[in-house]
Order: structure tokens, then C-alpha cells, then sequence
């Protein structure tokens, strides 16, 4: 270990406590049962008219300078009522309140300590409403903080953000109203505070005075501003010895997975995590929360182990096992906790990689599993070393790290360097190019990827830098054309010379990209710049050649289809093509040339699926759709029905069924040539043992025949029985009849 490290570890030492300046969570909602004097019971989420007559109760809500209390709308505007005149009706509310206070009590690092929350004011802001940054004085002895509990009230804007010793948090309770949760924060008095100005409909908090014991040591946010500076020379002094990957400080304790993340930090790991952020940030670092996880697999040893056959169980508890030889390890990180910068995904540690004291893979893992005998391989254990750790590494070497990620974590930067284009101190213009020239448009074209790749658009628009898009942009977004939002190739297309993206267009093909092709046409048809008017008209001026190469009439996904769990079917990807070339048609009423083209594109060919539950399902819909081109569909589609109801199906003249003609099953259609071909015979009995019948079947249900099976499970062998059917006939009766009625209703559609 160098001197260096070890200065940075020792210094980290002296950083004591458990908790932080501030904390935040969410609990599931109950009803407060909140009752006002003069005005009744709320409810929840609460609504507009209920906001306006409670504010017609409240007053304007002052505050403290000094020994008195100003109110002045320039510095705080919102309305208050007094906790006297509010009270909750629901017995559990304060069961509720005292489960939030245990978790204040957790994260600001006082658990030991004895505190109550009594109830001070309800505070109400509506749009324009705001705090300036203040500290909140002291409303009554022992008082040391304060607990905001939010209740659902549907609002954009007033944020919560909170200062102390240099740090700053954010807290948001907007989502409030639309997840039903009852959101709350809790700080010391000493921190700096304010409320940014609502924007829309009206927050509703109850505030309460966090006071302690008398008696106790005064209690108070835990400073640690002078090893921040003391630690930012240690690390920039370790930038040289960074090359191809981060560096890992571990923190004391092990997590798992499930229940990592800053708040959820043990005893003296959070403030020093934070410590090492806040430093990190000063010294030129990036830096992240996240677990260093050490795998060892080797021999199971122990005593009095009964163990099933590849089965992990006890079936009476022994003496504890342990390891023997070990066959494999590896350290990497694979968990993040997402706060902060974007993660790096999984990566790959050396002991030289880790910052530590620890022994690594010394003492009890965090997660073990144990393996029975499997096959010829003798039984395992496995142990889950989970340690947390703040990840760091250097920004000039940032570029150089994030080449060999995954194409996942190259876009999160990119979307992180999009929102902070404008900070000089992150370089994100210069990052955000250099990730850029990394990409190649095999990253885009993945067959199975469903990733968003919207960020290389929105970046491009944020470079305004025509040269790089036409050099290196455009292959990108070809490749991956249709993975790009809507409102992003708008955004493009406004930025820069539409006519560049025309080859990106004009290579769009199949059911996936036509489709998105026309959404991003359709949202062209609002825009007023002559220039993306010319261009949306000559994408429409091809789609009818476009068309007739995507295969519409054919509805049924692949068998090598992949669709993400909000992935639409083909079936609705075909009928968005077709409402979508319908509704662009109204440009191109004038072109009847292009008008027959597009009509025929979209008819040939015609099979019944296609044509019923797609076509006439959206000629049918009385909203839609009543152009040049909807009338000629129409047109279409009632001549290909009046030809396929002229003659109304009949039931066969007698029993005689088609014998199949499938190459592979001509012995067995043998056996049953005669009985088919009987105008008089019903039934027929194959009794042979299960493998022939199984075959029987198997040609049965390869084919289309009117016939009804069922093995008759008497004697031995069982018998196959074989029973001829009307169902060719009903089938084809039933579409009949579906054809007739949706016939009748396209031609009353036409005539009216």
C-alpha cells in the first residue's frame, strides 16, 4: 500500500457518525383522517376546490428574523394553518408517524437518541408560492430539526432542497398525488433550506418540531469540511496511477444488493461516503456509490451433511461447513446504487484496483450457498463477499474508460452529459463528442436490442455542429433509425438541413421502420418551416414503392420474433402503418397517380386476416378517415367481399371427406383412404399400440380434415377412434356470415 493510500484511509478514520443532514423516504399511503376547524375532514389526494377553502381558513405564513417574525411575500409566500385547529380522526395515524420517526431517526444518524415530533404548523402552497433560503429558529425547548410528511396533493415545482457543511440534497414531493404515497424528510435546524416557487396546483405538508430529551447532548448535523480538504490534494495525487479502469475505496460494511444505496449506509460508511464524493467532485474525479463484490467457489467441508442428489439442504443442522480447496474468484463490481453519476456497469477489480484496509474475502461473506453432489462433481460452497465502496476515477481519463462499456452505460452518459451541457466544470460538450466518435453503427444495429438510442440525437441537436453530423452522426442514426424517439428526429430535422437525413429515410424498410418512419412523418405535419414541409412531402411522394415492399398482408410474427414487454404485435404495427398512411394522404389528395398507387400498395395482396381485421376495422371506424385514398380502400375491399360471399356455403352431399397428399404420411393416409373417401362411414377405430397411434394423430394434427379423435381407453391395445365432422363446413359458414355483415356495413358506410 502506498503512503498516499494510506494517508487517505487514515484520514477517512477520523470521520465519525452514522447519519446524514438530511433524510428522505416514502411510506405507503393511509388515510390521515385530517380533520380542520371550520372546514371538516380532507381527503386525499387532496383536490382543487378542497385546496381553495382551505387556504380561505389559513393565513399568510411569516417568518423569523431574528427575535420576531416578519411576514413578507417577497421572501416567503405561502399559507399556514395552526396545529391547534388541525387534528386526525383515524386512530393510526400516529402509529403511522411514530414508523416514519424510527426511520428519521435511522438516517440522521440518532437512533439512540430520544425524540418526539410534535405538530406546528399545516402549510399549503399554490402555483407562484415559494421560501427564499433560511434556517429554521428555534419554535420550542429541545427543538433540533424538523419532519415535513407531504400528503397527496397533485403539483409540479416546490422542491426541498436542503444545504449543510457545502452539500446539498433535493427532495421532490410531487409524486405524491399519482403513486398514492405519503412522501417525508426530516433535517437538522442548522441546515440552510428553501422552497423553489410551485409551478402548477398546490402543495399541502404537515410541518413538524423534531425535539430531543432534555438533558441529552445537543444534537446537530455531523460537519466533516475539513478532511473534504484535506482529502482532495490525497486524491489528486493518485490520478497518475489510474489507467484503463476506477479505483475502489471500500467502506467498512457489507451490503446486499437489495439494500444498497447512500441512505441505507451503516454507522461511520455515510458520512464518509459522502466525505469522498464531495471530494472526489473538487479533485477532478467522478465518483460512485457502489458494491465491490468478491466471488470464491471452492470444496464443501464439514461433517454430518446429508445431502440429496444436486440438492442444497440440511436434513439436520451440524456443525458449520467450510471451504477447502478453492477452485475459482474474481472481484468485479456489478452493483450500483444509481445515485449520483451514471454507473460504469460491470467491471473487473485487481487488488491493485482497491483502496482498503480490509482483508478482502477474510471473515463471513455476506451470501453463501451450498451444492450437493451434481453429476461426477463433489459438493460446493460459494461465498458473496458484497462491499461497499465509493468507485472513483480521474475525468481525464473518463473518455479512455468508458470506450470498452457496454453500449447501456455509454447512452446513460450521454443522456447525463445532454442535461448538464452547460457546466464548464464537467466538460460535457467535449465528453459527449468524444463518446460520439466511440460509437460505431454496428452498437445500433444489435438484433435483439430494444435500447433507446435517443441520446445520440439529442446530443447531436445540443452540438449544432453540421460537419460531425453529416461525418459521423448520419451512419449512427441510420443504423439505428428506428430506435430513436419520435420527437428527437423532429428535433433533428429542425437543427439541421432536413434534406441530409433523406438516404436515413430512404433506407427504412420492414413493418418496424416503415411504421416509425410514418410517426415521424406525422409529426412533421404541424411544422411551418418550409424546408421540413418540402421534405415531409417527398418521404410521402415514395412511400407508395415503400409500402409495396413491406410484406402488410402478412400478420403473424416471425418465429425468430423479439418483442420487449411493451413491444407492439406486428398485427398493431401493420394497423399503425395503415392509419398512419391515411391519415398522411390528406397532403397528396391533389396526386391521384399517387393516390391509386398507395391504394394498391396497401390491397395486394388481399388475404381475409388482412383484410378483415385489419382493413375494414379501420374503414369501419366512423372517426376516421374519409379522403381520396379511404374511399378507393373501400372500394377495394367491398369488391374483394361481394366476390367472396356470391356463393353461400352448402354441407357436403355425403360422409366422403379429401384424403391429405402430405409426402411424409402416405402410409397412413392409406390406412384411412378408404373410410375418407366412404360417402357412408362416420367412424373409424385404429387400435394399435401407443407409439402408431401417436403417429396417427400427429399426421391428423398436421393437416386440415373433418375429423374428431379420441383414444377409447379399453382392452390393450387402447383404441384411436376417428369420427368424421361437419367443421370445414361450419368454418367456412361462419366466415360467411362475418363477410356478409361487414360487407353490409362498408356499403352503408359508402352510401352515406
Amino acid at each position: 500500500m502506498s503512503n498516499t493510500t494510506q494517508q487517505l484511509l487514515d484520514l477517512l478514520h477520523t470521520i465519525q457518525g452514522n447519519g446524514s443532514f438530511v433524510t428522505a423516504g416514502k411510506k405507503k399511503f393511509i388515510p390521515p383522517g385530517l380533520h380542520i376547524e371550520g372546514l371538516g375532514e380532507v381527503g386525499f389526494p387532496l383536490n382543487k376546490a378542497q385546496a381553495k377553502e382551505i387556504i380561505q381558513l389559513a393565513g399568510r405564513a411569516p417568518y423569523g428574523k431574528g427575535s420576531r417574525t416578519i411576514t413578507d411575500t417577497s421572501v416567503r409566500s405561502a399559507w399556514e394553518i395552526d396545529a391547534g385547529k388541525v387534528s386526525f380522526r383515524n386512530k393510526d395515524w400516529e402509529a403511522f408517524l411514530n414508523k416514519i420517526l424510527k426511520k428519521v431517526k435511522e438516517g440522521l444518524g440518532i437512533e439512540e437518541q430520544s425524540v418526539t415530533a410534535s405538530l406546528y404548523k399545516l402549510l399549503v402552497y399554490e402555483k407562484g408560492d415559494f421560501f427564499l433560503p433560511h434556517k429554521d429558529s428555534e419554535k420550542e425547548p429541545g427543538m433540533f430539526g424538523t419532519l415535513v410528511v407531504a400528503l397527496p396533493s397533485e403539483h409540479t415545482g416546490g422542491e426541498l432542497l436542503v444545504r449543510f457543511d457545502g452539500r446539498e440534497e433535493t427532495i421532490d414531493f410531487s409524486e405524491a398525488a399519482s403513486d398514492y404515497k405519503i412522501p417525508y424528510t426530516a433535517f437538522f435546524a442548522d441546515c440552510d433550506h428553501e422552497i423553489k416557487p410551485i409551478t402548477s396546483g398546490y402543495r399541502i405538508a404537515l410541518v413538524y418540531n423534531l425535539v430531543q430529551a432534555k438533558g441529552g447532548q445537543k444534537i446537530g448535523g455531523h460537519t466533516f469540511s475539513a478532511q473534504v480538504g484535506q482529502l482532495v490534494p490525497l486524491l489528486q495525487s493518485l490520478a497518475g496511477t489510474y489507467e484503463n479502469k476506477p479505483k475502489a475505496i471500500l467502506l467498512d460494511h457489507q451490503y446486499t444488493p437489495a439494500n444498497f444505496s447512500l441512505s441505507q449506509l451503516k454507522h461511520h460508511d455515510r458520512p464518509r461516503a459522502e466525505a469522498l464524493m464531495e471530494a472526489a467532485e473538487k479533485a477532478g474525479y467522478f465518483a460512485g456509490l457502489g458494491l465491490v463484490t468478491h466471488y470464491v467457489m471452492g470444496d464443501l467441508e464439514g461433517d454430518d451433511y446429508d445431502y440429496g442428489y444436486g440438492y442444497s439442504r440440511r436434513y439436520r443442522e451440524p456443525e458449520p461447513a467450510g471451504m477447502g480447496d478453492v477452485h475459482e474468484t474474481y472481484t468485479q463490481i456489478e452493483h450500483w446504487s444509481g445515485e449520483g453519476t451514471p454507473t460504469l456497469g460491470t467491471i473487473r477489480m485487481t487488488e491493485d484496483d482497491l483502496l482498503t484496509d480490509i482483508e478482502v474475502g477474510e471473515g463471513d461473506p455476506i451470501e453463501q450457498e451450498e451444492e450437493g453432489y451434481t453429476g461426477n462433481a463433489g459438493m460446493t460452497m460459494e461465498y458473496w463477499y458484497h462491499y461497499g465502496a465509493v468507485v472513483i476515477w480521474p475525468r481525464d481519463k473518463h473518455a479512455q474508460l468508458l470506450t470498452a462499456t457496454p453500449v447501456s452505460v455509454r447512452l446513460q452518459w450521454l443522456s447525463f452529459y445532454h442535461d448538464r451541457w452547460e457546466d464548464g466544470a464537467l466538460q460535457s460538450k467535449d465528453y459527449a463528442r468524444q463518446l460520439l466518435e466511440g460509437f460505431s453503427p454496428e452498437d445500433l444495429e444489435e438484433k435483439y436490442d430494444r435500447y433507446d438510442f435517443s441520446p445520440i440525437a439529442a446530443v447531436l441537436i445540443k452540438m449544432k455542429d453540421e460537419k460531425f453530423q453529416l461525418k459521423r452522426g448520419l451512419p449512427l442514426l441510420e443504423a439505428g433509425f428506428d430506435k430513436i424517439k419520435t420527437e428527437a428526429w423532429t428535433g433533428l430535422l429542425r437543427q439541421y438541413k432536413p434534406a441530409h437525413f433523406a438516404p436515413v429515410f430512404r433506407q427504412a424498410s420492414g413493418i418496424r421502420q416503415v411504421n416509425h418512419l410514418l410517426e415521424v412523418l406525422k409529426s412533421l405535419a404541424g411544422e411551418k418551416t418550409p424546408a421540413l414541409k418540402d421534405f415531409m412531402l417527398k418521404q410521402l411522394r415514395q412511400l407508395p414503392d415503400l409500402l409495396k415492399e413491406t410484406k402488410l398482408s402478412k400478420l403473424e410474427n416471425s418465429a425468430y420474433h423479439y418483442g420487449g414487454l411493451n413491444e407492439p404485435t406486428r398485427k398493431e404495427k401493420i394497423g399503425n402503418i395503415v392509419r398512419n398512411t391515411l391519415w398522411l394522404s390528406q397532403f397528396m389528395e391533389k396526386d391521384v397517380e399517387w393516390i391509386t398507387d398507395a391504394s394498391q400498395s396497401l390491397t395486394k395482396p388481399l388475404p381475409r386476416d388482412y383484410a378483415n381485421e385489419v382493413l375494414a376495422a379501420i374503414l369501419l371506424d366512423n372517426e376516421h378517415h374519409d379522403g381520396l385514398l379511404a374511399y378507393a380502400l373501400r372500394q377495394v375491399l367491398a369488391k374483394d367481399l361481394a366476390k367472396r360471399t356470391k356463393v353461400k356455403p352448402t354441407p357436403p352431399p355425403d360422409w366422403s371427406r379429401p384424403v391429405p397428399d402430405t409426402k411424409n404420411d402416405q402410409g397412413l393416409w392409406d390406412i384411412l383412404r378408404p373410410f375418407l373417401e366412404s360417402p357412408t362411414e362416420t367412424v373409424f377405430e385404429y387400435r394399435k399400440s401407443e407409439a402408431y397411434r401417436q403417429q396417427m394423430a400427429a399426421a391428423i394434427g398436421r393437416v386440415t380434415v373433418d375429423l374428431k379423435m379420441e383414444t377409447v381407453k379399453k382392452g390393450s391395445p387402447y383404441t384411436l377412434k376417428l369420427t368424421k365432422t361437419q367443421a370445414a363446413y361450419k368454418k367456412a359458414l361462419k366466415e360467411w356470415e362475418e363477410d356478409v355483415g361487414i360487407l353490409e356495413r362498408l356499403e352503408k358506410r359508402m352510401d352515406g
